[in-house]
């Protein structure tokens, strides 16, 4: 994956970065919820917009591997049709290895997706609670030097 851009305007909270993976340019937008119009970060923003982007292009790698790996299922499954095919021979044994490679491959994006989705929902979570702790602590602050 590379970075080509990211955007961030303050009047509106918006934040869109541009990554570029396989050939394909992916965008990943944020928007800045209205309660938090005055604690912006358009570094938080930015980066909730380029790990979308990030999950966008892992899905597109991954929607290719599946494909792949179906087309490889079904050259298998034809070859496993023939009376003379051997499934213990050298041969047949490299097809299926092959074949498992393929699904690992799925599977191996898929959960890389899931632990980014997963990071990100953190991500934003974290910085919820934190942002409200600070907001408690300063007003504790105002409240005892009054």
């Amino acid at each position: 994956m590379r970075f080509i851009n990211s955007i961030y305007d303050s009047k509106t909270g918006y934040s869109r970065v541009i990554i570029e993976h396989m050939g394909k340019r992916f965008f990943g937008m944020a928007y800045l919820h209205p309660e938090d119009k005055d604690k912006a970060s358009k570094y938080a923003g930015c980066s909730y917009a380029e790990t979308r982007a990030e999950i966008k292009a892992l899905k597109y790698e991954r929607k290719i591997a599946k494909e792949k790996a179906e087309e490889f299922r079904k050259i298998v499954k034809a070859c496993e049709q023939y009376k003379n095919w051997d499934k213990n021979s050298p041969s047949a044994k490299i097809i299926y290895r092959q074949l498992n490679l393929k699904i690992r491959k799925v599977n191996e994006l898929t959960d890389i997706i899931n632990q980014k989705m997963k990071n990100l929902e953190k991500a934003i979570w974290k910085r919820d609670i934190t942002i409200k702790a600070f907001e408690r602590n300063r007003s504790k602050k105002i409240n005892m030097s009054k």
